[in-house]
């Protein structure tokens, strides 16, 4: 072959691309020069509510012109024109989002859940849950792309590079109150000089990740992670501090003369993702299960009223399945206390919301049926009073009304799959029990000495 020929053989490629282009049309595509501004300065996450990107969505046609392909004959040249959305090189993958997300987030000092990196998330015990879910949907992708070739042969290098800006419109939702409590857009660029195979996806990327920061740095999202977040004294460190709770006058007429007044100590706790039961051991206080709130920092409590306030996890202890909620001081109606051990046949009452929230303050009644030992060698109490999912943290009360239990497991009905139906065999964890798994001290009420009367 003459020298001729292989430099023909060589170029061939490069002709090729202008015969099969000369008789096509660029669509234009201009790069927006986008700001990336600084994060808002956070300088503990704890502060803010905790976050997760929940849902990426692009809404793009398929085969849309996103961007052009630069040619100047010596380092960037491309057999088409323009780079289309999901055709070729150029395939979205959500995952990617979601990881930059995380990763942006975090490095502006953000309290972001949902590590990419790992790889059992979600299933950890205890693991922290998002308060707000974020939603993102990418609006409009523009870029220009070198896509080079080597200036001795004019053949493709499959590497490219260039600059691309994304917009994005943002949605945060609140799993408490099921709604879209904020919208806005951002926008971000990104320019690429070093050449990268699948160039393409590296510009979007980039440029997502810029949109991601440029969130970051909205103070009205910010503000809204930290209205009304953590307003309560932090009593978390259980094994480091007792906490004293003043015990409440007991009850000692029949339930039923007081039990309005009890009820009115019971509530429904809502996470976001199912209900339970809790009761008042402190006009501040609820005490409830520990999986009822699990992977919880706040909770909405649900008061007979009707009335909705937030409360937060203050203190917990897995194994006994305890948890205690604090809320501020409303003037909320305690349940008294009985540390004294129930008696096999004794009369009990249990009070929750069965199956649904509207059902709160239900009353069912049943006996003492066996105590035994569950799988950590802790003491449950078996009753046959009637519980069904909703009732867990909810109290179990004696005859007179007093608090001696509370509500958390129960056997269903073994020939039906998956049933989780009551069949009369229920358990329960004794308030002293739970008491002193939560390290709290009963503090005495003072006698009330009556006035000396002058002779």
């Amino acid at each position: 072959m003459t020298f001729k020929n292989a430099f023909l053989v060589l170029l061939a490629p490069a002709l090729m691309g202008l015969m099969l282009t000369a008789g096509c049309t660029r669509l234009p595509v201009k790069v927006d020069m986008v700001e990336n501004k600084a994060p808002v300065t956070i300088k503990d996450p704890a502060e803010l509510a905790p976050i997760k990107l929940q849902r990426v969505g692009i809404n793009i046609r398929r085969g849309t012109a996103i961007g052009v392909y630069k040619s100047n004959f010596v380092t960037c040249y491309s057999f088409i024109d323009n780079v289309f959305w999901n055709q070729g090189r150029v395939l979205g993958r959500d995952t990617e989002f979601e990881d930059l997300f995380y990763e942006e987030m975090k490095a502006a000092n953000f309290n972001v859940v949902g590590n990419p990196k790992k790889m059992f998330a979600g299933l950890i015990r205890d693991e922290l849950q998002p308060a707000y879910l974020i939603g993102a949907q990418v609006e409009e992708i523009k870029m220009e792309v070198c896509d080079h070739i080597s200036i001795w042969s004019g053949l493709p290098q499959f590497v490219q590079s260039g600059k691309g800006s994304i917009k994005v419109q943002w949605q945060v939702f609140s799993p408490f109150t099921k709604k879209v409590v904020y919208e806005t857009i951002t926008k971000g660029m990104a320019d690429i000089e070093t050449p990268s195979a699948n160039g393409e996806m590296i510009i979007l990327n980039e440029s997502f990740a810029a949109a991601s920061s440029n969130l970051a740095a909205d103070e009205e999202f910010v503000a809204l992670l930290m209205k009304d977040w953590r307003t309560n004294l932090d009593i978390r460190a259980v094994d480091e501090v007792e906490l004293r709770v003043l015990e409440q006058k007991s009850y000692t007429s029949p339930i039923q003369e007081n039990i309005d007044l009890i009820r009115f100590g019971v509530v429904t706790i809502e996470t976001g993702l199912g209900h339970g039961s809790g009761v008042f051991i402190s006009p501040t206080l609820i005490m409830t299960n520990h999986h009822v709130i699990e992977g919880q920092e706040i909770v909405r409590v649900v008061l007979t009223s009707g009335r909705k306030i937030l409360g937060e996890v203050v203190r917990k202890h897995p194994e006994r399945d305890v948890a205690l909620v604090q809320v501020e001081d409303s003037g909320h109606q305690p349940v008294p206390m009985r540390m004294r051990p129930l008696k096999m046949a004794e009369d009990i009452y249990a009070v929750g919301a069965p199956w649904f929230k509207e059902l709160s303050g239900t009353v069912t009644k049943g006996i003492v049926s066996k105590f035994s030992s569950n799988r950590y060698g802790l003491e449950d109490i078996q009753a046959d009073v009637d519980i069904q999912p909703g009732n867990s943290g909810g109290p179990l009360l004696d005859g007179n009304g007093n608090l001696v239990a509370l509500s958390y497991a129960g056997i269903g009905d073994i020939t039906v799959p998956g049933s989780r139906a009551s069949i009369g065999i229920n358990f329960f964890i004794p308030i002293y029990d739970a008491v002193d798994k939560l390290k709290i001290t009963m503090r005495k009420r003072k006698r009330v000495e009556s006035p000396t009367v002058a002779q």
